[in-house]
Parts: C-alpha cells; structure tokens; sequence
C-alpha cells in the first residue's frame, strides 16, 4: 500500500509547476502576438508540464502508471482553448506512447477525456463569469471524469486504484484546477488591464485614432524597402476652413465634425494602413506596398467621401471638404522628412483653393 507521504508528493511535486506555468503565460501575454499563437505556446508548455508529471509516477503495476498530467490537459483545453488543448493533448500522448506498457490504451484514453471535459467547460453556459472558485471546483470534477476509464482495468487494478489512488487524483485535480484557474484569469485580469492602458496611451481619445506617437511608433515598424514600383505613400490632411465651424457653430460641433471625418476616411482605408489625427484638425495616413497610382486614387477617393455629404449633428447640417497633400517614395524616408514633403503639398492644395489633392513633386 502506498504511504502517505508518496500520495501528498503525487500532488505536491506537479503543482509546483504552476506558478511556473502562469509566469510563462504572463510573459508570452504581454507579447505582441495574437491569440491564437499564444494559446499554441502555451498548449506546448502545459503539455511539456504533462511529459514532467509523467517523469514522476507512482506505478501501480506493471506499465501502469499514476501521475497528475491530466490536469495539465484538462487546464489547457478549458483556458486556451481547441488548439492549446489540442497540442497539450499532443505532447502528453507521444510521451504516454513513449513510456508504453499494459497501461498505454487506458492512459490515451484517460487524455482524451480530461482534454474533451476541459474545452466542454469552456463553452458551457458562456453567460456565467468564470471566476468564482466553484467554477473552478466544477472544472476540476470535469476533468476527473478520466478517472472512470480505470474501469477497463482488471479487477484487481480497479479496486486498488478506486481504493488509494481515485482520492489523491481527485483532490489533486480539484486544487490544481482551482489554483490554476484563478491565477490564469488573475493574469488575463492583469493583461487586459495593461492592453487597455496602452490602447489609451496611443489613441487620440476624441476619434480613436491614432495619436501622433503612434503614428511615429507604426511608422518606424514599417518595412524600409518594397518590390520595384510600389513602395509608401503618406497624406497629410486638413479640415478646410475648419476654424470657420468651431468660429460659427462652437467646438461641441466642431468636434461631432472631427469624429465624422475620421470615421468617412477609415472606411476609405485598408485595415493595415496607418491613420492618425496629429494635431487639432490635422489627419495623417500612411498606405504601404502600393503604386503611385493607387496613392493618387485612395488620396482622391478620401476627399470624395468626406465631401460627398454634409455632417449632419444637433440638427445642423455642416458642409465639410478636405486639402490632401500626398507623397510617394519607393524607399522608406525617416518619418519628419517625409511628412514635409507630404506637408509642402498640402499647402499647394490649399492654395488651389482647397478640397482637393496634389501629389507632391
């Protein structure tokens, strides 16, 4: 009969990972990548944390073994979702492949369940927040269904396994389920929070575009050189006679006018080109990998659409029409000479009467 201190080390040993565990994730969070990478790094790393839970079994018999790396699974399916779960379910298999023996069908099959009951808790009932500990108490007891497939053993497996072995697993999987959920959603808590500061820090907060730092921070990222014939285009734009509205009509006005040009020139762009509001009434974009031509055309078809119609706000119809001063490089100029060349013909716009392009020389 196994000892009390072999149980407790069963449990003790695996959870020592997850403070690990929830710094990993902490780290590769506050990355730039997208979610779905994130979640395929961190199906690798919990089921890395499964292939370790495999490393210290306590065998029951002759390749049967007993170990915590379903948890792992389970955790990975139910917070990152198919693809974490998938690749954790991955790893934990090749390894339990590895290992082999009498217990290998049984120790799979253990895998799949606890992988099926972790994205299972995930998407069941969305309406209810994920945060309070019995969620993460239900999560635990979901994941321990695997411990049914011990039924397949022999009898005289079974009744030793339900007997000293059933207990440890399923407290193991209740604490480790509770531990690690609440310290995931504390760092998705914490990670949401510093997305939200950074999207404040880089956005004008009246028209959600970009501010200006942002708009130099987008604009240092940008490749330097493009395929032959096509290469950046930067537009400098200004509200014509927009000191005339706030002047007329007052800056609550002007403003519902800013946001409204903002949002006609958004819907002119596509999603990966650069538009920031730099100052008062003063937009810039930058449109990349694309020809002189289509600099001209997308130029042209963002005055067209901010003319095409008057802002309509408290009941008051404001004609609006824009200057744009386009440039064009094939090489990427460091941003403040560019935008003078892109500024330069902005003002010949003005001076040809406005509500209109010129292409810089």
């Amino acid at each position: 009969m196994l000892g009390l201190v072999e149980k407790l080390m069963l449990i003790v040993e695996p959870l020592a990972l997850v403070v690990l565990l929830v710094y990993i994730y902490g780290f590769f969070g506050r990355s730039e990548r997208v979610e779905h990478s994130v979640n395929a790094i961190m199906g690798c790393v919990f089921g890395f944390a499964a292939v370790v839970a495999m490393s210290f079994p306590i065998p029951i018999a002759e390749g049967v073994i007993v170990d915590m790396r379903n948890l792992f699974i389970g955790v990975a399916a139910a917070f990152f979702g198919p693809i974490g779960g998938g690749i954790a379910f991955a790893c934990g298999a090749v390894a339990r492949i590895a290992i082999g023996g009498n217990g290998m069908i049984i120790g799979l099959l253990g895998l799949m369940v606890a992988s099926v009951m972790g994205v299972t808790w995930a998407r069941f009932d969305r309406s209810v927040a994920k945060t309070d500990t019995s969620a993460y108490l239900v999560l635990g007891l979901m994941i321990s269904a695997h411990l049914f497939i011990a039924l397949l053993m022999p009898p005289e497996l079974r009744s030793e396994f339900f007997r000293n072995m059933a207990p440890v697993l399923l407290a193991g999987n209740l604490v480790g389920a509770v531990l690690l959920g609440k310290l995931i959603i504390r760092e998705r808590h914490i990670l949401a929070e510093a997305k939200r500061l950074r999207h404040e820090r880089n956005t004008d907060p009246l028209t959600k575009l970009l501010n200006r730092d942002a708009a130099l921070a987008a604009y240092a990222a940008l490749p330097d050189t493009y395929t032959p014939g096509r290469g950046l285009a930067m537009l400098c734009i200004d509200i014509d006679k927009f000191k005339q509205v706030n002047d007329t009509y007052g800056h609550v006005i002007g403003d519902d006018v800013l946001v409204e040009i903002a949002d006609r020139l958004t819907t002119c762009l596509r999603e990966h080109d650069i538009v920031a509001r730099m100052s008062g009434d003063e937009f810039l974009i930058v449109l990349t990998n694309l020809t002189e031509y289509n600099a001209r055309s997308i130029a042209r078809r963002c005055r067209r659409h901010v003319s095409k119609s008057p802002v309509v706000t408290h009941d008051t119809l404001i004609p609006v029409s824009i200057s744009v001063g386009c440039g064009w490089v094939e090489e990427k100029l460091p941003f403040d000479r560019f935008r003078q060349t892109a500024d330069t013909a902005l003002y010949d716009a003005k001076a040809n009467g406005r509500d209109c392009v010129v292409m810089a020389a």
